[in-house]
């Protein structure tokens, strides 16, 4: 009976590995999910920084940020002419391409201009 039990003993070893693997990826997906919340959690206590202390305090951060909202406010207003839309509002915090009559952004939530 020893080839059965060597037979038996490799395939729990084997099975072992698979279990690891399968935990080890598992593992990687949480902490995945868990660093993109992170920078998620990140970016929403910039914003309120940014709002609450004007990007000029930021530096060359600030100044790199106005930058860049203003290219997504210039190329949402291009798409916004090429699409034809008529009634669409550019969200000034994240450049959010807002049609009809919403009242907040639906990316990131800052109350629009009416």
């Amino acid at each position: 009976m020893g080839f059965f039990d060597d037979l038996k003993e490799t395939a729990k070893s084997e099975m072992d590995g698979v279990k690891k693997n399968v935990r080890a990826v598992q593992l990687q997906s949480e902490l995945h999910d868990l660093k993109r919340e992170e920078l998620g959690i990140y970016a929403a206590i910039g914003r309120l920084a940014v709002a609450a202390e004007g990007m000029e305090k930021f530096g060359d951060a600030g100044v790199k940020l106005f930058d860049v909202q203003e290219r997504i406010r210039a190329k949402a207003a291009e798409l916004s002419a090429v699409k034809g839309l008529q009634d669409v509002k550019i969200c000034p915090n994240c450049g959010t391409e807002i049609i009809g009559d919403m009242n907040f952004c639906g990316n990131c939530g800052t109350k629009l201009a009416e």
